[in-house]
């Protein structure tokens, strides 16, 4: 059993480790919200399944906060996976669970691993790495994550960002990275302009998708008042021109 990584929404960003994977496997598992809605994975995948020797199995996974609800749905997903494979009959039936980014950075999966590992210690798992959503997003945009002994701080920021705390990462750190924005992005988008930080600053939405959106510096200021989607991030660079300067420097 393995969760190979999609990438963020571009299937050609797949590993070829995740893509091998993917076609060894008699079952794939996906995620799927409780409104129905087809799995995003299961979307960008669609290329690399075969189903005429493949079965899909969905995995209901609700979007709550509520503890007691995710606990349950985790340890029914880690049972499903459990006895989907012990149904397929083979001494070692290989699985793989999509997913979009890498598997252990902010990913529903490492819950379900932990349940895996609690009530299924017979199955194996082999954690294959990914291309997550910010190094896709800074590459579309050619905009520099970090140079020689720059520190870059990774958080979710899906509750409020005031301009306080980001003045704390900033003092720590050269690069800071925000992701799903999209709920709070009006107050994240005040305090960088507030630190006069926005003419630095990359705004990406569903990175490698067909609706991708890439803003950077002035671009991203029309966005301020916006609620935007969840499959979202901002970067924060201090000094980003001569971040900038550094990096194509270090390049020759």
């Amino acid at each position: 059993m393995s969760p190979p990584s999609l990438g963020p929404g571009d299937p050609e960003l797949i590993t070829l480790k995740g893509l091998r994977a993917i076609e060894a496997a008699s079952l794939i598992f996906v995620p799927r919200s409780q409104d129905g809605e087809q799995s995003l994975a299961l979307r960008i995948a669609q290329p690399w399944l075969h189903p005429e020797r493949q079965q899909v199995v969905e995995l209901t996974l609700p979007m709550t906060r509520n503890p007691a609800q995710l606990v349950a749905a985790w340890q029914g997903a880690a049972d499903q996976i459990g006895q989907s494979l012990a149904a397929v009959g083979q001494e070692n039936p290989r699985g793989v669970y999509l997913l979009l980014g890498d598997p252990l950075l902010y990913g529903t999966f490492t819950y379900i691993w932990g349940e895996l590992a609690a009530r299924h210690p017979q199955i194996g798992i082999e954690i294959i790495p990914g291309v997550t959503s910010f190094a896709a997003a800074a590459a579309r945009g050619q905009f520099l994550l970090c140079a020689t002994s720059d520190r870059v701080a990774i958080l979710p920021a899906s509750y409020e960002t005031d301009a306080a705390q980001l003045r704390r990462l900033l003092t720590d750190y050269e690069t800071v990275i925000m992701l799903k924005v999209g709920p709070v992005l009006p107050q994240i988008l005040a305090a960088v302009e507030e630190m006069g930080l926005l003419d630095s600053t990359l705004y990406a939405e569903r990175v490698g998708m067909p609706e991708e959106l890439i803003a950077i510096g002035p671009e991203v200021r029309a966005l301020h008042k916006q609620r935007r989607p969840y499959l979202s991030l901002l970067i924060v660079r201090k000094d980003g021109d001569e971040a900038m300067r550094r990096g194509r420097e270090e390049e020759k």
